[in-house]
Parts: C-alpha cells; structure tokens; sequence
C-alpha cells in the first residue's frame, strides 16, 4: 500500500529541520508553481497554502510535496510524514499523506495511510480500506469551513480507538495458508516499545520452522540419489523460498535503519535517554519542545544524545550494497 510516488521536487529540500511558518509557506509557494507549471487547475492556491500552512505548523514531521496520486496521473499538493498518534497511553509516529484536491476547500483532502513494508494495514477496517484511504464521517461531510488540522485529528483519534495499521507478525516464512485475518488484528501497532506496552499476540499453533519433513538424514556411505522431477521441483520451490527469506531478512534490516519519527533510513544515528536509537536532526527537533520520549511519551531523565557508531556504520555498508536504499 501507499508507495512513494511524486516525491517532492521543490521548496521542501529548502527548508531547515525546524522550519520556521515563513519557510512553510515559500516551500509551499514553490509547489504551487510547481503544480501550475504541470498544468494543474488549483482553483484557490492561497487557500491551499494557508490550510497547508496550519496543518505543518500543528504536525511538525508531515512536509509538503508535489505527489502523484496512486492510480491517477493528477499532480496535487501532498503533505506527507508521520504524525504522533495514541494508543493505550503510547505515542506511535504514523505515516501518512494527505492529499489536496483542486477544488480545495470545496472538496475534502485525500488521505492515505502508507505504511512502510515491515507493517501493514489491518484486514476489514471500518476506516481505511487496503489501499490505505481513509474513510471519515468528518470528510464526508466536509466543508469549506471544515480544515486540515481537524480532519488529521480525527484519524489520530480512530487510531487511538481502533489501530489500522500494525507491525507485520514474526513468523516462519512458511506460514499456514490457514491463518486469519484476526492474528493480525491482534499484533502490536508499529515501533510498540521494548517495555512490552503492546504485547504480541502470537497464533496459537505457528508451523514449526522449516516444517516437520524438511530435514533428511543422509549417511556418509550411501549415494546420492538422483534427482527426479518431483525432487527437482522440491528443490526449486525451496530455493524460491530461501530467496523470499533473504529478501524478507533485507526488508526487515533495512527498516532497523530508519528512524521512527521521518521513517528516513538514518544518517547519523544517535542514542537517546530512552534507549531507542534516532536521527539526530529529528531527535534534536522534537527536544526544542518536548522532554519526552517520542516512542513511550515517558519523561526523559535528560536530554543528552549519544552517536551510535556501530549502527553508523551498519547503515554505511548497506546502503553502499543497496543505493536505491532510502
């Protein structure tokens, strides 16, 4: 689901780590020409950066773009990140991308949940389909009165009453074609904390590793069979599965590099008084303001970062094996 179509081209890359409410708005400036000169039909542009404007300015980790709609080939005015949501007492950082229409504020935002390949969006919710659009009572109705702020709020507030998006369950590649829905209804939502505040629900009988007939005993003085087709077949059906394994292992390492406020792979990673590792620019932000933790909302005994040298130095290697990493 969600994908990063239409990245943003200009304006964004000008702003600081803790844009100041000028910045906002001639970032959001430049997409607008950005947007006219591709020949979009935006009916009320300062409307869109005034409204833009108080939402950036309320969630500081959504930034603006010019982005594609998925499925469409119109150019609009995106505001995407992650913003903080509740659940059980625990902040989560959410991703998500709002879309404004051309009619803005005649017609409501688009918004969609895009969560990150180690989650996934949770089976039959009332709010977000499995494309991660979300459905509200307050964007049904919405009108030109009606803003950004509040619409983001409440999606916060679905979340916080029913999470739609999860930490995809750790399980055995070969998992049982009979699972349900339900056991991932009953996972932990995204970046839980180490202290077990939202316990993993594991199936109640999860396949045995490698399954119960994989292992084959051979004795050294016997011969090797030979390979049949059925063999054959076995063989190349394992190896595709071992391949799924090694790009599943790689997903998963990948997303152990990015930093659970931006969801960016880390630079500079550094250690904060939680224990959590983060991205320096972004920790440093959130502590202009706050003296919590932005995964547990605990107080921080202090606010000093500490450089993760060895994690540093993970990121480097992998990303020089994999440079479309980002």
């Amino acid at each position: 689901g969600g994908g990063r179509e239409g990245e943003g081209r200009s304006g964004t890359e000008k702003m600081s780590a803790t844009p100041s409410k000028a910045e906002i708005k001639q970032a959001l400036k430049d997409n607008m020409r950005e947007l006219k000169s591709l020949g979009s039909r935006t009916q009320d542009a300062s409307r869109q950066i005034s409204d833009a404007t108080d939402a950036l300015c309320q969630f500081p980790y959504l930034r603006p773009s010019v982005g594609v709609l998925p499925g469409t080939s119109s150019h609009l005015l995106k505001l995407e990140g992650t913003v903080q949501m509740m659940y059980q007492g625990h902040g989560y950082f959410v991703p998500l991308a709002v879309y404004l229409r051309d009619e803005h504020p005649a017609s409501p935002p688009i918004c969609v949940v895009t969560p990150t390949p180690e989650m996934t969006i949770k089976p039959n919710h009332r709010h977000v389909d499995v494309a991660g659009i979300v459905y509200l009572p307050y964007l049904h109705e919405w009108t030109k009165k009606s803003n950004l702020i509040e619409a983001i709020k409440a999606i916060s507030a679905v979340f916080t009453s029913d999470p739609f998006i999860y930490k995809k369950p750790s399980q055995p590649a070969q998992s049982s074609s009979h699972s349900s829905s339900n056991s991932v209804s009953r996972t932990q939502p995204p970046y839980a904390s180490a202290n077990g505040a939202s316990p993993v629900v594991h199936p109640t009988k999860p396949p045995p590793p490698y399954g119960s007939t994989g292992g084959v005993t051979r004795t050294p003085d016997r011969p090797v069979p030979t390979v049949d087709k059925a063999m054959s077949k076995q063989l190349s059906t394992s190896m595709m599965s071992k391949a799924r394994e090694m790009e599943e292992l790689d997903s998963v390492l990948e997303n152990s590099f990015r930093c659970p406020i931006s969801m960016e792979i880390m630079v500079d990673p550094v250690f904060a008084a939680d224990g959590h590792t983060y991205e320096r620019a972004e920790m440093e932000r959130w502590l202009i303001s706050k003296s919590t933790s932005p995964l547990t909302n605990e107080v921080l005994p202090h606010k000093m970062l500490v450089p993760n040298h060895n994690l540093r130095s993970q990121i480097r290697e992998y990303v020089e094996k994999h440079p479309n990493a980002r």
